[in-house]
């Protein structure tokens, strides 16, 4: 039997319920189930769910679904973010995490496959996922416009495997899905080392918003650490 394609990484889902948390990690063309948090105390749950978020947001994941039947959950758990870990809704921008509320459960399997073939979950994806985008191409664009900043962006497949293979890694590396494909066995390196490394990534999808922009660099946008953040 083939292999089902995992894909690439565009989110993560929490099934949010009274004292536990189960989290799933979303790709372009599957969804994995992540760890299960049981924990009796509310801040003790919530700070363990971030934790297990750390490693997904450093990778460049910025993406969170949170489903919950209960409104007050949702509402508990973000006010745990916003007290305790309110950088990753208003700190430097290609570290902003956007949360959304989905209000069905997603603990199980069934329960996260239901949810994910509904077009509302596509939809909230969509949404979440252009809104987290916003802030990367805030900055590429304010980079572009003046002349130290465009020095800190690469745009060829060869200058950004030199960046990531470097010596100092770069800060950002952006592929279009169409461009991946064109270039999928460098590419796949290229993203595989660049998430070891530390390096944010981030394949954009072919309906999003910023593919015509994307498409002008040719696909691929990789920016440097900027010395003057």
């Amino acid at each position: 039997m083939p292999r089902r394609r995992r894909g690439y990484p565009v989110a993560v889902l929490i099934g949010l319920s009274q004292d536990h948390a189960t989290l799933w990690d979303v790709f372009s063309e599957s969804v994995k189930p992540g760890p299960k948090v049981y924990d009796a105390s509310k801040y003790a749950l919530h700070e363990a769910i971030v934790n297990h978020l750390r490693p997904r947001f450093s990778e460049g994941v910025k993406t969170v679904l949170v489903a919950a039947e209960n409104g007050g959950l949702y509402e508990g758990f973000m006010a745990h973010v916003r007290k305790h870990h309110s950088w990753l809704l208003k700190g430097w921008e290609l570290n902003t995490v956007t949360f959304i509320r989905l209000e069905e459960p997603a603990s199980d399997p069934e329960e996260v496959r239901r949810l994910v073939s509904t077009s509302m979950f596509k939809s909230k994806l969509l949404e979440a996922s252009e809104g987290d985008l916003n802030q990367v191409m805030g900055v590429l664009e304010r980079r572009l416009s003046s002349p130290e900043g465009i020095e800190t962006v690469v745009f060829s497949l060869e200058d950004a495997e030199a960046a990531v293979y470097g010596e100092t890694p770069p800060e950002y590396l952006l592929v279009l899905d169409a461009f991946q494909r064109k270039h999928a066995r460098r590419t796949m390196r290229l993203l595989q080392v660049a998430q070891n490394r530390g390096v944010k990534t981030r394949v954009i999808p072919s309906d999003s918003s910023y593919t015509a922009r994307l498409s002008q660099f040719g696909g691929l946008v990789c920016m440097l650490r900027d010395e003057l953040q």
